[in-house]
């Protein structure tokens, strides 16, 4: 996507205008499957006239003491709301637009460890304040076990108009056109190789970038147009460690291309995962070469509602424990994971959900081990849902650090617990140690399956009913920090007096 591209002088003065140039990128790295609050610096004020004290038995006030309590209670109440409102907004002009950070980090919603009631999912809705016109992009053929999720945070917001841009290729693939329901749901959806996003007629306000730097390059030129006009763009970070474009030359182009719009404040990062926020945090200031930026990435849960098969009869069939992703060598040793497995008394069968050439297994586990390939996406996670277990197999350390891992998004669509660590849990703090199946110190993945097989089914059945609540609890917290952001770009057209009457 070789251009330099000028914008018309048509555009509104308050935006952008100064040329970007938009050197050649790189060819697209091969595809795969692995995905991989604002710091409250304001004082509470000083009161004038301090509280009466609340040790003073209330049968010894008089009436008009109670009253002056209860004035003063509400007005540090209403005072309080103002400063956290005033700390959220800060004073936002069109003449700050482009120096607005939108406080996308944090928590929002109810935490993973609470007990979450399983409330009704499709009353769950957030409103965006502003209508805002917004475009959801996923150009490769892969990566739409985020993108579903990201469709389905947004179509739970009102007040917006949404345009879905994909590939021929990423429209048709695992019956995914007909999966997301696009016609009946109301959404545009257009191919992206076909119509540029300054092409649609409408100018987007916020753009969200599903698989970031392979969707720049699909967008190319159109993507700079949209940012001169305004536009805030969002973009997913899968492989954080290889955005040090100092050590990997991968992502150099869009580097170059997004340092200015990040400068400007109209470009911001997305996490799938808690470890991997961190590390934007910690990294990306040296990464990108802005030292005096801070990043406040949102997070992002890759979950989305599925409705799994409720209390299945593990003794109707004989239960199993799941290996998802592409057969590869590279990623896992299958010779190794079938040897032990091979070793252990346990009645828990082992399947591989995936693509690819199904490796090589010994004739006397050939009852015990099964492969299930060329599934559509929903068939995908309707055969996890059914497992007793998933064993992760995470390839290398990038999975604990800077990388997140479609295995444990799956594990929470399907209500299917993983095999985990406590190093595990570290790095996903969003996932409570009741969610998983805790694997020891000494023990390995398949040695924890052995020890679980010997638990009756109720046990299993009471672990995916709290993988299910912790899914309604994401969902909720993407629902909720979706709405934050929106509301956050769309404050850019809020009169300058707000601010001011505030203080």
């Amino acid at each position: 996507m070789s251009a330099s591209y000028i914008p018309s002088a048509s555009a509104s003065p308050s935006r952008p205008a100064s040329p970007v140039s938009v050197s050649s990128a790189p060819p697209s790295p091969t595809p795969s499957i692995t995905i991989s609050l604002p710091v409250w610096n304001a004082t509470f004020p000083a009161w004038k006239s301090p509280l009466p004290s609340w040790k003073r038995p209330a049968s010894t006030m008089s009436r008009n003491q109670k009253v002056l309590i209860g004035i003063q209670v509400f007005i540090v109440v209403y005072l309080l709301s103002l400063l956290a409102k005033f700390h959220y907004y800060g004073a936002i002009s069109r003449d700050k637009l482009f120096s607005l950070e939108i406080p996308l980090g944090g928590s929002a919603g109810p935490g993973p460890n609470e007990d979450v009631p399983l409330i009704d999912i499709e009353q769950l809705k957030g409103n965006s304040e502003y209508p805002l016109n917004v475009f959801l992009v996923n150009t490769p053929n892969y990566h739409f076990e985020v993108f579903v999720p990201v469709i389905e945070a947004f179509k739970r917001i009102d007040n917006i108009n949404v345009t879905l841009f994909s590939t021929e290729d990423g429209m048709n693939k695992w019956g995914l056109r007909n999966a997301i329901e696009i016609e009946r749901d109301g959404l545009t959806l257009l191919d992206a190789g076909d119509t540029p996003v300054d092409e649609v007629g409408v100018n987007p306000d916020f753009i969200f970038l599903t698989t970031c730097p392979e969707d720049m390059r699909m967008l190319g030129k159109s993507l700079h147009v949209a940012l001169a006009q305004g536009a805030h763009v969002m973009c997913i970070v899968h492989q954080a460690h290889l955005w040090d474009y100092r050590k990997v030359d991968q992502y150099a182009n869009e580097i170059a291309f997004m340092r200015p719009w990040v400068e400007r404040g109209q470009w911001h990062f997305a996490a799938l995962s808690r470890h991997v926020h961190t590390y934007i945090r910690s990294n990306f200031p040296q990464y990108l070469e802005t030292p005096q930026r801070e990043y406040r990435p949102l997070l992002f849960h890759p979950v989305f509602n599925y409705s799994v098969p409720e209390n299945l009869d593990f003794n109707s069939a004989t239960p199993f424990a799941i290996i998802p992703g592409k057969f590869e060598s590279e990623r896992r040793n299958y010779d190794s994971i079938f040897t032990e497995y091979g070793k252990l008394k346990c009645d828990i069968s082992l399947r591989l959900v995936g693509s690819g050439r199904v490796p090589k297994i010994a004739d006397g586990l050939n009852h015990r081990i099964g492969f299930i390939t060329n599934l559509n996406f929903f068939e995908f996670f309707h055969e996890m849902s059914k497992g007793v277990a998933i064993i992760p197999t995470l390839g290398n350390e990038h999975y604990l650090k800077s990388q997140a891992s479609s295995t444990v998004a799956t594990s929470i669509i399907a209500g299917t617990p993983l095999i985990a660590s406590q190093e595990f849990l570290v790095a996903h703090s969003q996932i409570p140690i009741e969610a998983v199946w805790l694997q020891g110190e000494h023990e390995t993945e398949l040695q924890v399956l052995q020890r679980i097989g010997h638990l009756p089914s109720s046990a299993w059945q009471q672990k995916k009913d709290t993988v299910e609540r912790l899914r309604w609890s994401l969902i909720h917290e993407n629902v909720a920090r979706t709405e934050r952001m929106l509301n956050a770009i769309g404050s850019k057209y809020r009169p300058v007096d707000i601010a001011s009457s505030s203080s």
